[in-house]
């Protein structure tokens, strides 16, 4: 399958995009009534104005079925000096104000996305309230919304090399939540985000609920996902649309028709609900550039029977990325020879140093890059215990900027070798894939470029 060079542009190049958590797309129940009350919401929200003393609202990003979004200026980080003092504050509309299930909605939204610290998955920080206002804090995202992306690649959409690393990550993020026994319930394109450096975050988990399982404990949730009518059907099971209790599996046939999307260009069932596709017969067209086992994995999750489908997005990752025991015992003899050959030249490398001592620099500078050596580090370790990919990635980004910040610094070495070391590693699980990967490192600071594992990657 052959692409345009500028296909690939709205995945790769997302620079100064403005931040946006918008949700477009038609919900059941939106009414002419629920609009009028969140334009009226909008009208009493603007530029300048505070919520609870503490955040100055900036510009609204984006509206959704629950609520509106506004970046903000947190008055507090301001005056602890934090260097990131802009959050994004989601106030729950009017006509959800005075609907009897509406507090109870938002706050299930805040509590099961605080209970999910993943790279691929939107931090909220808070859930609150000013008088009748209730609201939740979250990171403020820069980059594109992926239903944007997938727009502007209709009928044509991506190569695998750039579609497959955003598959892989919102597969990474369900599957941790999946872990964890919560269902997202809504996955949709508009609720994805792609983040400057590409990574996809998962927003919105406002409709999920606790798995029912034996190894959960605890009352059934009396708050029903389709009682603000939340899902969107053209990414919705039909078990969802029947009230079934939710499971994983709903997750992975919205996963599907997104994996679909990025790399055909367009819906799987051409945008019908399940059981409209289902009953018109329709099936989805084989993607030629899928490899034969994602292609059968990607079938599997877009069956219209859960019993079909992966069960959850671990299951999804293990049946469409995954890699033989064979294969990983080469990879492993490989890794052993790179990190050989590159050991004495690093040895020299660290001995060598800035140019300019680290307490010579600005103070602002100095406290930038202990920031992000902190992120860097708490990434590399989120990685290590939970053993997702994209915490390898923030941590290289993070270890990058700060290498940009001071060149040589023995520390931001240390974390980009780290991180490099493993990236390559895991990079051989796919070797089709290992000079991207390489590309990729060598484009995040001038020491990985020379660094001798990267070349070699890069020589292949």
């Amino acid at each position: 399958m052959t692409r345009d060079d500028d296909d690939a542009a709205p995945l790769t190049t997302l620079r100064d995009s403005p931040t946006s958590v918008r949700d477009p797309s038609a919900t059941r129940l939106r009414t002419v009534d629920q609009a009028q009350a969140s334009d009226n919401a909008r009208a009493e929200f603007a530029a300048g104005s505070v919520i609870n003393n503490r955040f100055e609202l900036l510009t609204l990003v984006g509206r959704g079925g629950m609520g509106m979004v506004f970046s903000a200026l947190d008055r507090r980080k301001v005056e602890a000096r934090d260097p990131n003092p802009n959050v994004a504050v989601k106030i729950l509309n009017s006509s959800f104000q005075h609907h009897p299930d509406a507090f109870v909605a938002l706050q299930r939204e805040a509590s099961k996305a605080q209970s999910l610290a993943h790279p691929n998955i939107a931090t909220v920080f808070d859930f609150d309230r000013d008088g009748e206002n209730v609201f939740i804090t979250m990171e403020l995202l820069r980059g594109r919304s992926l239903e944007d992306v997938i727009r502007g690649a209709r009928n044509r959409g991506f190569e695998r090399k750039t579609a497959l690393p955003v598959i892989r990550g919102i597969a990474e993020g369900l599957s941790y939540a999946h872990r964890k026994g919560i269902v997202h319930s809504d996955l949709k394109p508009a609720n994805i985000f792609l983040v400057e450096n590409g990574i996809p975050k998962i927003l919105d988990f406002g409709i999920a609920r606790a798995v029912p399982s034996a190894a959960i404990a605890g009352p059934k949730d009396q708050f029903d996902a389709g009682t603000l009518g939340a899902y969107t059907e053209s990414y919705a099971t039909e078990e969802m649309v029947r009230g079934t209790d939710p499971a994983p599996a709903d997750d992975i046939y919205a996963l599907g028709i997104i994996a679909y999307e990025l790399l055909a260009g367009k819906h799987p069932y051409g945008g019908k609900t399940a059981a409209a596709a289902r009953l018109a017969g329709l099936v989805p067209a084989p993607i030629r550039s899928l490899r034969r086992r994602e292609w059968q994995t990607l079938a599997r999750a877009l069956a219209f029977d859960r019993a079909r489908r992966p069960r959850d997005a671990t299951e999804f990752l293990r049946l469409f990325f995954g890699a033989t025991q064979l294969r990983n015992a080469l990879i492993a003899a490989t890794l052993v020879l790179a990190l050989a050959s590159g050991y004495l030249w690093y040895q020299n490398y660290r001995q060598s140093g800035p140019a300019v001592a680290f307490e010579d620099l600005p103070a602002a500078v100095q406290q930038q890059i202990r920031t992000d050596f902190a992120d860097g580090d708490k990434a590399w370790a989120f990685y290590k215990r939970e053993g997702m990919t994209d915490g390898l990635y923030v941590s290289l980004n993070k270890f990058a900027e700060a290498y940009s910040l001071h060149r040589g610094d023995r520390e931001a070495v240390r974390g980009l070798k780290r991180v490099a070391d493993e990236s390559l590693k895991r990079a051989r699980n796919d070797p089709s894939g290992l000079r991207d990967t390489a590309r990729t490192l060598a484009e995040s600071s001038d020491f990985l470029k020379t660094y001798p594992p990267v070349a070699e990657a890069l020589d292949r």
